[in-house]
């Protein structure tokens, strides 16, 4: 992706989810904290990681990194998307808000915690 398009991206993302965090945050009662927060992380998460791939250019340990963060993210959060969405299925098969578990929680929440690992797992690239 060119280094324009991935900033634009990133800040598209990241003032997404600050918008919706304000606006969550600005509401009288705060009880649907639990929706919000992991799309809202999700969205930041994403944004950080445009922004770190349009920044990075051409460091290796850091392109690296980021790229190591993808990866982790989408399989942690692919991994929870899948549990999160047919678990409920299976253990209650009547309950029709079932796969909500996975969209807006354990899918978004799994990216978060995979991007992170993999930013901290990444060992750092051999220089030359």
């Amino acid at each position: 992706m060119p280094i324009g398009a991935s900033a634009g991206l990133g800040a598209a993302l990241l003032g997404l989810a600050g918008w919706i965090a304000l606006r969550n945050l600005s509401l009288p009662s705060n009880d649907g904290w639990m929706f919000w927060v992991p799309i809202a992380s999700w969205l930041a998460t994403m944004g950080l990681l445009c922004w770190g791939s349009a920044l990075a250019g051409h460091h290796r340990d850091r392109r690296a990194r980021i790229n190591a963060s993808w990866r982790a993210g989408w399989l942690v959060g692919g991994v929870g998307l899948a549990l999160g969405f047919v678990g409920p299925l299976i253990l209650t098969p009547k309950a029709s808000l079932g796969p909500l578990l996975g969209i807006l929680l354990t899918g978004p929440g799994g990216f978060v915690l995979g991007a992170l690992i993999g930013a901290v797992t990444q060992p750092k690239a051999a220089s030359s």
